[in-house]
């Protein structure tokens, strides 16, 4: 016999109009699906969007008169510059950002002012190495003259530059581009160069309309996939990687049956991949089949879906269940409160805490141990010690939780994360149109499963805006039910 959801399944707006009409009493006629040409497009309003409106503020709002950006390809910032290579000069004339670039590919930068001579972009691409001969139209280094007398024109005080120690995103340029660049800048200038990593992440973070649109668009989508796998799975076949999902809880196996192997962690109970899906397992189903999307514009996901496999005669989830899962979801209300545009990602958190301690929730910051591997062997995960810890000899009505709502988007390590553990980004305040994931757990103690607590990840991109908290795909507010 074939299992199947006990879910409605609102596929997509592409495939099945009827449904939603039906269940909205309207009638509207569906996009066509997206194509290469329009998402193009999209690309390209979006990269114009972020230069004319978002770099000006980005610049000025950390005092920098000129940012440099270098690269030979293969750069962070690809997804908004392109294929970009050589010497991308911003300056601040005060009524506008001047662009230029010397030596290189503008990539996807338009509306260029000032471009460097041919001569500077053979050299910069290697054309005969330390050439010397002036029949060439140019020699090496004296050709690089053109990026010196260009800087000494604009006398920029603080000049921001793509390096830094902590951020990735931040970190294009190579060691030697660096040294080549000190030679170019000559001591004066060169003193004045700072890392460009609050510039980039401010870039980034403050997001555009069409930012906002690509990231809603994708967890649309994505949202979907997720429901339509969901719907295939056959109880008794269908294993937790194939779902690419996690096993919460389970009637059929116990943790001290595989904990040598597969340790209890906060994010599942049984690790084991291979695991076969049986009636009366609780699971979160996540993102398998979304790389069918393409890298929409590279705006990612992070978002779970709650199932429940009912076992002969049941109806609904097992109440302790439901009870867990309700006191879950409930953080979705209660922290939307403590995310304000202005506050930064460590004046957010300790909001947030404040919030749900003053719900009755118990906080149990985590240190996210949870996939490392140590000495070659699998972590026992500290995190689901710390939660057993905390609740050991706490009813069942006690309440455990530990946050980690992340930056998000296309550049993930970039911008405020209001966690315990990421103590690197809790410096940065919170822009308008922030996008994040809306992520943290609950953990209670369970009768059905005494000294291991069932733990609840909660998770979904929203958004911060001068409004507050707005939401651009669903909350977790119901258990999807497999029978």
């Amino acid at each position: 016999m074939i299992f199947k959801a006990v879910i409605l399944l609102f596929v997509t707006i592409f495939t099945v109009p009827e449904l939603i009409g039906q269940q909205r009493g309207d009638y509207f006629k569906p996009l066509p699906q997206r194509t290469i040409q329009t998402d193009r497009e999209a690309l390209r309003l979006m990269r114009n969007g972020k230069l004319d409106l978002v770099l000006p503020g980005s610049m000025r709002d950390n005092d920098v008169d000129m940012w440099i950006h270098v690269s030979r390809g293969g750069d962070p910032l690809t997804q908004y510059f392109g294929s970009f290579s050589g010497y991308l000069i911003f300056s601040d004339l005060g009524s506008r950002i001047e662009r230029a670039t010397f030596g290189g590919s503008p990539g996807a930068v338009e509306n260029i002012d000032v471009e460097g001579s041919w001569h500077l972009r053979r050299a910069f691409n290697n054309y005969n190495y330390n050439n010397t001969d002036p029949r060439q139209g140019f020699t090496i280094p004296e050709v690089y003259d053109e990026i010196t007398d260009f800087v000494a024109e604009r006398d920029p005080k603080r000049i921001a530059v793509n390096y830094s120690e902590y951020l990735p995103a931040a970190d294009g340029i190579s060691y030697s581009s660096y040294l080549k660049l000190e030679r170019i800048l000559g001591p004066i200038y060169s003193k004045r160069i700072v890392s460009a990593e609050d510039i980039i992440t401010d870039f980034i973070v403050r997001r555009t309309s069409r930012e906002v649109a690509a990231q809603t668009e994708v967890l649309a989508l994505a949202r979907q996939l997720g429901l339509q796998n969901i719907s295939k799975i056959v109880p008794g076949v269908t294993t937790i990687k194939d779902i690419g999902g996690r096993l919460y809880y389970s009637a059929n196996t116990r943790p001290s049956e595989h904990e040598k192997d597969f340790p209890p962690s906060v994010r599942w109970i049984n690790g084991n991949p291979d695991y076969v899906l049986q009636p009366g397992d609780f699971f979160v189903g996540s993102n398998i089949g979304n790389d069918k999307l393409g890298n929409y514009m590279g705006f990612d996901i992070d978002t779970k879906i709650h199932c429940y496999i009912l076992r002969e005669g049941e109806t609904k989830a097992p109440e302790f269940i439901q009870k867990v899962f309700d006191k879950a979801i409930a953080g979705q209300w209660i922290m939307a409160e403590g995310m304000k545009v202005g506050m930064t990602a460590g004046e957010s958190m300790e909001a947030m805490v404040k919030l749900m301690e003053d719900a009755g929730y118990l906080y149990t910051p985590f240190i996210d141990s949870h996939e490392h591997l140590l000495d070659g062997t699998r972590d026992g995960d500290e995190d689901y010690r710390i939660v057993q810890k905390a609740l050991a000899g706490k009813g069942a009505d006690v309440a455990g939780f530990s946050i980690d709502n992340h930056a998000i988007g296309n550049m993930n390590e970039v911008g405020p994360s209001m966690g315990s553990f990421r103590t690197d980004h809790q410096h940065l305040k919170i822009q308008n149109n922030n996008i994040f994931a809306f992520e943290y757990m609950v953990h209670m103690n369970i009768a059905e499963r005494r000294g291991y607590p069932l733990c609840i990840n909660i998770s979904n991109p929203q958004i911060i805006t001068n409004k507050g908290v707005e939401f651009i795909q669903p909350l977790n507010e119901e258990i999807i039910l497999i029978k």
